[in-house]
């Protein structure tokens, strides 16, 4: 490409960033204050991008001007109305000097304009000195030039810096895509490390470097995606050199190769590092440094100089072996930032699976433990029975022989009274009836003491047991106490959520977050994730109001909501407070009326009708958006919650706010129940969904009304919530339970309160967990099957009063389906940080490692739109896309390639493969969120 053409190209990115930069200056000018700070950092982000494109030819004293200009913009958004209208006035005939700069570049009389116009700035930022000023006049009047190679990053790099190979972690990374990306480097190192191996002693095929290309490039955007800085940069440069080989058919020279290797080794170091299993690396800036040393002399044409001076060095052999570990090393003091302590202990990682099947058998070695209890009780109580039953042999065995030693004197005396001896017959029956009766009492007197032994092996046992079985306990704990994490490790998604949507809806939000230390189960805090993301998309798109709204209303312009998070037993409850309008009842009833589920001559309270939005398909808005109306509304939110057997509250003043307050289990494994029975069968309430249980005869029954201790509450039967015959009225002689029913306290009648004892959960069947009321599963001593009950569930099936019609229509809103979207990407952290991405913007998201298996999941399913990287293993995106198009059904499909990329050579070959959107790193989420919104509605 010549430089005329590439002037021209980067003069049409110029005129349709300056249409959008236009477009949003005018509605700055319009809007005035309201919303300043959103207009200028939009703004500001285009100037940045003007920045680099003209950074790309070599004109430096554009690109300082545009950076100028983009001060000047952040500084205008902070003064007051009538000095930003002012400044707002200069700004926007910012186009005409600065298009001249591309038009003329280097021209002395264009520069001498723009230099006039920058002068005539109000003071929004400090005025530049005479010196700055001449020197940005000298690189105003340079002449663009070439790139190099056609390379857009070919200037000359400056040196490596300390904080160019940091290894910080920013305190709000994403947690689990951290930890995502640690636990896919192994893998990904042994390739890389293996083939930078082979390319060293010329034996890498070239087929294979396009892998090894592929593996540093994975690193790189990965790297800069957790915000590792380090890692980024390393292996951008490891990525430089083996596409420096490839040009050159896998040949290197050895000072280069043995810098690739020392480098790949360095890099190999700080991922282990960061996973806990290695030092810091020591020797990480010279690394950079080096391959810093080699880009430059390839870009300056001078690496075979290079290469002459390095081999006179004679370097040093590799000094450490790269490859998978065996295990064995010490971490570092500080090895797994920003959570570890300078005295955490060696980290393993372990399958997440195999933590779950471990914690499942722990439970079931739990249970069983307390089966042999169980039997060791029942053994004591028989022995128990056996020694009473001896003791009363032993009775009677006294007796007997008190009868015969009395039978023994009478017959003496009978024979005295009649003057004649023993009749030897009389003797002899005598004898041996006292002989057996003394063999007897021995034998007795032998089992007695047998008895009493076996009672004191089975007391021994016993306590063995108990003591067994507490061990049992504790491993359990231990087991589910490695699956709790904090809260926090989603509240960095949750913010995310609330900026994004704010800036789709043009309005200004702060979410405050209050006890993220909380700790819970991973799996509770990866399903209760999916609700808050939709409840405080709905916070901001139905709570908080304009900017300009608030004002008038005497609120702050930036509304806020406040996450609060704190452990209660076993349960987490999540408070959603919002300052925004409150709930709009009237809007509701209306819409209630006219979907038929109320009559209108019916009164329903606040409360009640507050409680319409959870139901599924209910949405005040008759327009689908991304946002919030079907499908991503209250009732998405009330689904997960009930699914994940908790509780949701409503409460909102009008014009003050919405408080919504979830309440879910802390973790899956044990709970804590209180056993009842009813209609000869037993069931376990969680104690946290009992307010108390109240014997017979303690409280009031009145008009399906039960009154104790001043208060009221409404009646149900448990035998009624589980479809069973009790087979008596008489409610005043049984007991009842206060438990928490949907929105309000019930008072549970049962036939008998049982005991309260912590439950093992058990893995219930798939039909199970869908069936409505059942909390979970778990084993009584005896073996047979206890059922949890969710009150709240139950509670409210037996007070659905909803007509047939009306079910049918809210179902009917409800199948509303969202866009749906497929990622492409053979990294998994890529790929997963683009799924959340869109899936907390309102989409559906699935994921594909590569072009095959996207184009096989195509087979079955459709896509509305598609993200797909440039380069990829087994099928790379440009034939990805050209197969794609081929397909009747995927012709249409809007394709956005995500690619660091940016030459003009590739995105030539993506539109002719038929891309929609070249989009090249960085980028901002905002930016992709946009152009995917334009792409669907187009």
């Amino acid at each position: 490409m010549r430089l005329d053409d590439l002037l021209q190209v980067m003069r049409d990115e110029f005129a349709q960033a300056a249409d959008d930069i236009d477009a949003r200056l005018l509605n700055w000018f319009s809007q005035g204050a309201a919303l300043a700070e959103q207009h200028a950092q939009a703004v500001a982000e285009e100037f940045d991008r003007i920045a680099q494109t003209a950074r790309v030819i070599a004109l430096d004293g554009l690109a300082l001007a545009v950076d100028q200009l983009r001060d000047n913009t952040l500084a205008l958004a902070m003064l007051d109305e009538a000095t930003m209208g002012e400044g707002l006035t200069w700004l926007v005939c910012w186009r005409e000097p600065f298009q001249s700069c591309f038009d003329k570049p280097g021209d002395v009389a264009v520069a001498d304009g723009l230099l006039a116009y920058l002068e005539k700035a109000p003071l929004a930022a400090p005025a530049a000195p005479d010196d700055a000023l001449g020197a940005l006049r000298e690189l105003l009047v340079r002449r663009p030039e070439m790139p190099a190679s056609g390379q857009e990053d070919n200037a000359h790099i400056p040196q490596a810096t300390a904080e160019d190979v940091s290894l910080e972690v920013p305190a709000d990374v994403d947690r689990d895509l951290f930890e995502t990306f640690l636990a896919d480097a192994p893998t990904q190192l042994a390739k890389l490390a293996e083939a930078v191996a082979a390319l060293a002693r010329g034996e890498l095929p070239l087929e294979r470097l396009q892998e090894a290309q592929r593996v540093a490039h994975t690193f790189k955007g990965s790297g800069n995606i957790v915000g590792v800085r380090g890692v980024g940069r390393l292996a951008h440069r490891i990525e430089d050199l083996i596409e420096f080989a490839a040009e050159h058919e896998g040949r290197l020279p050895d000072p280069m190769a043995h810098d690739l290797e020392q480098a790949t080794a360095t890099l190999d170091q700080m991922l282990f590092f960061l996973r806990g299993e290695e030092e810091l690396p020591a020797d990480a800036q010279a690394r950079l440094q080096a391959l810093l040393d080699w880009v430059n002399a390839i870009h300056e044409d001078r690496w075979e100089a290079l290469a002459l001076e390095r081999a006179a060095a004679r370097p040093a052999p590799v000094s450490r072996a790269v490859g998978p570990r065996a295990g064995g090393s010490q971490p570092a003091a500080n090895a797994v930032p920003p959570d570890a302590s300078a005295e955490a202990a060696t980290q393993l990682r372990i399958d997440v699976s195999l933590l779950d099947r471990l914690v499942r058998r722990a439970g079931q070695d739990l249970v069983r433990g307390g089966r042999v209890n169980e039997h060791v009780k029942a053994m004591a109580q028989r022995l128990h029975t056996l020694e009473a039953s001896n003791v009363a042999l032993q009775q009677r065995m006294a007796e007997l022989q008190v009868a015969i030693e009395r039978q023994g004197v009478s017959l003496n005396e009978k024979v005295s009274d009649q003057g004649g001896g023993f009749d030897p017959l009389e003797m002899d029956r005598y004898n041996q009836l006292h002989t057996i009766s003394r063999f007897v009492a021995e034998l007795v007197a032998d089992e007695t003491e047998m008895t009493l032994a076996a009672l004191q092996e089975t007391r021994t046992l016993g306590s063995a047991v108990r003591e067994h079985g507490l061990s049992l306990k504790e491993q359990y704990r231990e087991l589910m106490s490695a699956r709790m994490v904090p809260f926090s490790r989603s509240v960095a998604r949750l913010r995310r959520t609330v900026t994004q949507t704010a800036g789709t809806l043009g309005r200004q939000v702060r979410l405050q977050v209050e006890g993220d230390a909380t700790q819970l189960d991973s799996d509770v805090l990866e399903r209760l994730t999916e609700p808050l993301l939709h409840l405080l998309r709905n916070a901001v798109d139905h709570g908080i109001e304009a900017a300009e709204d608030r004002v008038l209303m005497g609120k702050p312009e930036e509304g806020t909501i406040l996450l609060r998070i704190r452990r209660d037993g076993q349960t987490v409850q999540v408070v959603c407070q919002d300052d925004g309008q409150g709930i709009n009842l009237h809007a509701v009833h209306a819409k209630a009326l006219e979907l038929g589920l109320v009559q209108g001559e019916s009164d329903p309270t606040p409360q009640e009708v507050a409680r319409w939005i959870l139901l599924p398909g209910f949405s005040t808005r008759d327009v689908v958006t991304e946002v919030s109306g079907r499908g991503v509304g209250m009732d998405v939110v009330a689904q997960r919650v009930r699914a994940m057997k908790g509780h949701l509250d409503i409460a909102s003043q009008p014009m003050e706010g919405t408080t919504v307050t979830l309440r879910v289990p802390a973790t899956t494994g044990a709970i804590h129940a209180l056993l009842v029975e009813v209609a000869g069968q037993q069931y376990a309430l969680a104690t946290d969904n009992v307010v108390a249980a109240v014997a017979a005869g303690e409280g009031q029954f009145e008009d399906q009304r039960f009154h104790h201790e001043n208060q009221t509450y409404a009646v149900a039967r448990l035998s009624r919530w589980v479809n069973l015959d009790d087979g008596t009225d008489d409610l005043a002689a049984r007991p009842v339970v206060l438990v928490r029913g949907e929105g309000r306290t019930v008072a549970l009648s049962v036939d008998k309160v049982i005991d309260a004892r912590e439950l093992v959960l058990q893995d219930s069947s798939q039909m199970l967990r869908r069936a409505n009321g059942v909390a979970g599963t778990a084993f009584r001593t005896d073996g047979k099957v206890l059922f949890v009950l969710d009150p709240a569930s139950l509670d409210d099936a037996n007070r659905n009063t909803l007509g047939t019609a009306a079910v049918t229509k809210l179902r009917q809103r409800a199948q509303a389906r969202r866009s749906r979207i497929l990622v492409v990407d053979d990294a998994i952290s890529v790929r997963k940080a683009l799924s959340q991405l869109l899936q907390d913007a309102g989409f559906e998201v699935h994921g594909a490692r590569d072009g095959f298996d996207a184009l096989q999941w195509l087979e079955a399913q459709t896509a509305d739109l598609v993200l797909t990287d440039l380069e990829m293993p087994n099928l790379n995106g440009l034939d990805f896309t050209r197969l794609m198009r081929q397909r009747a059904d995927c012709a249409q499909v809007p394709v956005v390639m995500i690619t660091s990329r940016s030459t003009q050579k590739h995105r030539d070959a993506a539109e002719q493969a038929g891309v929609n959107l070249y989009l090249t790193k960085p980028y901002t989420d905002g930016d992709l969120l946009g152009h995917v919104r334009h792409l669907l509605k187009g």
